[in-house]
């Protein structure tokens, strides 16, 4: 059984692998968010699960807000993500916690997903696919021919296997509030020992 800081280190050796495959589809195709654009996460019904927010709930321990967080997300009547900012840009909205954003974050825009005949298929938005027309269609095209795009479900696998126990999916702040825990009840009665820089 891996320690709680072990497997934040997994999910973050995960993000990298992703984030990397991602920025890698951006630069040969093109594709980019519309700057300050956070329409996906204007979302209502997102839902996540713990463990992908393993590293944000360890960070906000390492700075002493992980009840403060606890109690603003019970206290908060929203439905849009707790570190989402939506009046930040005049556009969108920004992630006040980008570094430690989870999974679900990331996969949106720049990965695939599987059909029935279980070719890949890009899931992106509808500002990209009509702002970014060409460069849209062009990346389909490709796929279609054989070019190789980060999947969904690859990453979800990846992730699950660092704790399965974790992998249960809630509203995105509710999953919060659940790695939030984790790492609290982890820490009741263990010693945290000073994060390197």
């Amino acid at each position: 059984m891996s320690t709680l800081p072990e497997k934040v280190k997994a999910v973050k050796r995960v993000y990298a692998s992703l984030d990397n495959a991602i920025a890698q589809l951006q630069q040969d195709s093109g594709l980019h968010c519309l700057s300050g654009c956070g329409e996906c996460c204007k979302k209502p019904d997102i839902e996540a699960t713990p463990l992908e927010f393993l590293p944000l709930a360890l960070q906000f321990y390492d700075e002493g807000r992980a009840e403060i967080a606890i109690e603003e997300i019970r206290q908060s009547k929203s439905t849009l993500c707790y570190v989402f900012r939506p009046h930040v840009t005049n556009f969108g909205g920004l992630c006040n916690e980008y570094p430690h954003r989870g999974l679900i974050c990331r996969l949106f825009g720049f990965t695939a997903r599987r059909n029935k005949e279980g070719q890949s298929e890009l899931v992106t938005c509808k500002l990209i696919k009509e702002q970014q027309k060409e460069l849209y269609e062009q990346v389909v095209t490709d796929i279609r021919s054989g070019k190789k795009v980060p999947v969904m479900s690859d990453y979800y696998t990846r992730i699950s296997n660092i704790d399965p126990s974790l992998t249960q999916f809630y509203p995105i702040n509710e999953a919060m509030v659940k790695a939030l825990e984790t790492v609290l009840h982890y820490y009741a009665y263990r010693k945290r020992r000073k994060p390197k820089s």
